[in-house]
């Protein structure tokens, strides 16, 4: 396994043996956030200037709409005033007529001082020229009507008939009533000025609201884009320095699992010379042994020296099979297109005797079909498979192997291996590809454990899979499951992914 890491690529830069220099990666936008930020928060601050700008204005304009409305108000109270003092001293001027008595003149004289204060007070607060030239244009008939009330006045503290005979000639009713028209028309423009004044006020009161609310949203908006930029690029400042500590762990790491794989190759070396020379050698005397003295010796004592072979040949096998092992984890495999009916051939063509040794009935099923794969390692890996079809199969049974190929997942071909052996028990369909493994005791079905996991181990390099399960009828159905050729195909080298 730490081989295997061993070959994971390091993230970042290369500085030599796996090492890591500084991260290499940076994204180059976040150096902008702050930028972004800025002007998000300027932006804000700019609108909520623009927005009081606005809102001051439009409230001065609404306070002049709203001056215009009282002052249209006003002129209007004001003519009302000045029409009703003529009609109190109109009033005061009967009751005089009438009685004769000096009291009856009171309210006349406070009717005809209070017209002309009103008068200046409403031509105080006049701005249109048309309408002052209204206005203006009645003071003659007032005056003319005040001078017929005073003339009346007169006559009659001499004599009633004299004043009735002015009255009779009713010409301060036709003064009156030109009077009454004058400033009805004069009421009527000011209450067009009034509705338009307080129409203009509504308008800018709700534009003035709406100008508001649209700087008011628009700030919130740039404030928010603001916090989250800000939010955004101190994640991003976090994420970076979460990279670089897991650039420098996996810096650590890799130089340990380096050191840890020089350390497996210098085992297996030790393995493959200090454990395999005395394998061989105990091997060797033993036959020796039994070659030279093998005729003095009883059968037990024989039986002890093949014992001993066995043992050493086993041993032997048990070395090469670790080693393959372990080279598998290791090696470089350069994938190529590789045509599954020659690793078949390779292996029957190997297998020749072993297989007429056992009397097997051998079905091979043709075309197969061509994958990416590495040819050496997958023609190992379906040399294990096959020997495991010869091998378990119950005492005294013929075996029978069925040799094909099928589709797999998408893209990929399966190779299948079939027999009528003893098959896998329910369960155990995992534990088979685990190295050491077995089943089944040694003295009944010789081997070293490895074989699948060797299967197991190429499936996998070779960027595929395997498995086994029930054959219908008895026995099972070993398969290796691997993508299938294409002309986009390369020989690039594959790698065991990093654990």
């Amino acid at each position: 396994m730490m081989a295997m890491l061993s070959e994971a690529e390091p993230y970042g830069r290369s500085t030599g043996r796996g090492g890591l220099g500084p991260p290499a990666w940076r994204p180059r936008w976040t150096g902008d956030l702050s930028v972004l930020a800025a002007v998000a928060v300027a932006t804000s601050l700019a609108m909520l200037m623009a927005g009081v700008i606005l809102l001051n204005i439009n409230l001065r304009r609404i306070a002049e709409a709203r001056a215009l409305v009282e002052g249209t108000v006003a002129v209007l109270d004001g003519a009302r005033s000045v029409v009703v003092g003529i009609v109190n001293a109109e009033t005061g001027q009967r009751g005089y007529l009438l009685t004769g008595e000096a009291q009856y003149l009171e309210p006349y004289d406070a009717a005809v001082q209070r017209i002309w204060n009103d008068w200046e007070n409403l031509i105080a607060r006049v701005r249109l020229p048309d309408q002052r030239r209204r206005l203006l244009a009645v003071r003659p008939l007032i005056e003319e009507k005040l001078a017929e009330l005073a003339e009346t006045v007169r006559l009659r503290q001499h004599s009633l008939d004299d004043a009735l005979q002015v009255v009779r000639t009713d010409r301060g009713i036709r003064i009156m009533d030109e009077i009454r028209a004058r400033f009805s028309e004069f009421e009527a423009v000011a209450r067009d000025l009034l509705v338009e004044r307080s129409r203009m006020q509504e308008e800018r009161t709700r534009f003035t609201t709406w100008v508001a609310l649209g700087c008011g949203a628009l700030a919130l908006i740039s404030a928010v884009l603001g916090g989250f930029i800000v939010l955004r690029r101190r994640d991003m400042r976090r994420l970076a320095e979460q990279n670089l500590r897991l650039e420098r762990q996996v810096t650590a790491r890799t130089a340990a699992l380096e050191e840890s794989n020089d350390e497996l190759q210098a085992f297996a070396a030790a393995i493959s010379h200090d454990l395999r020379a005395p394998a061989r050698v105990i091997g060797g005397y033993a036959a020796a042994l039994e070659e030279d003295a093998g005729e003095r010796l009883a059968a037990e004592e024989r039986g002890f020296l093949a014992r001993i072979a066995g043992a050493a040949a086993r041993m032997d096998g048990l070395i090469d099979d670790i080693l393959g092992y372990s080279r598998l984890a290791r090696q470089d495999l350069p994938l190529r297109r590789v045509a599954l009916e020659d690793v078949v051939d390779a292996v029957l063509d190997g297998r020749r005797e072993e297989a007429a040794a056992v009397n097997a009935r051998i079905e091979l099923r043709r075309p197969m079909g061509a994958v990416r794969g590495h040819l050496s390692a997958l023609t190992q890996a379906f040399g294990n498979l096959f020997g495991n079809a010869l091998k378990f199969t119950a005492p005294g049974q013929r075996p029978e192997v069925l040799i094909h190929t099928e589709p797999g997942s998408v893209g990929t071909i399966r190779l299948l291996v079939e027999d009528r052996g003893i098959g896998v028990a329910p369960g155990q369909e995992e534990r088979v590809f685990r190295p050491f493994e077995r089943l089944h005791g040694r003295e009944a079905y010789p081997g070293t454990g490895v074989g699948l996991a060797i299967v197991r181990r190429v499936a996998e390099r070779l960027g595929g899979r395997c498995g086994v399960a029930p054959r219908p009828g008895g026995g099972s159905r070993f398969w290796i499951e691997l993508p299938a050729w294409t002309e986009e195909g390369d020989g690039s080298p594959i790698r065991r992914p990093p654990e």
